[in-house]
């Protein structure tokens, strides 16, 4: 499709970095040999920061100034866009069913 494109998780998988201060809107950098490769963004106080990384045809202040602007990074009660957090609940309903819990 050819759009830009951000990445956002909870967890990096190889990058490390202190957590951001506990501030609505802190960042803090995450790092792999020294290079900044992605961030820290806190969107809530008192919860683990969201990890921002740049995707395709975006950098990494961009992407972290594009979450900052969403209502993803203002939310109070979901952290997630509609379409993740509907894909999460099928997934744990699919592995609850699957193992019987």
């Amino acid at each position: 499709l050819d759009l830009p494109t951000v990445g956002v998780t909870h967890r990096p998988l190889l990058a490390h970095g202190e957590w951001p201060e506990d501030t609505i809107g802190a960042t803090s950098p995450l790092t792999i040999d020294g290079e900044p490769v992605a961030a820290w963004l806190r969107t809530r106080p008192r919860c683990r920061p969201l990890v921002i990384h740049s995707g395709w045809r975006t950098d990494l202040d961009t992407a972290v100034r594009l979450v900052r602007a969403t209502p993803l990074a203002t939310a109070l009660r979901n952290r997630y866009a509609p379409p993740v957090a509907c894909a999460q609940r099928a997934t744990r309903h699919r592995l609850t069913d699957e193992r019987g819990w």
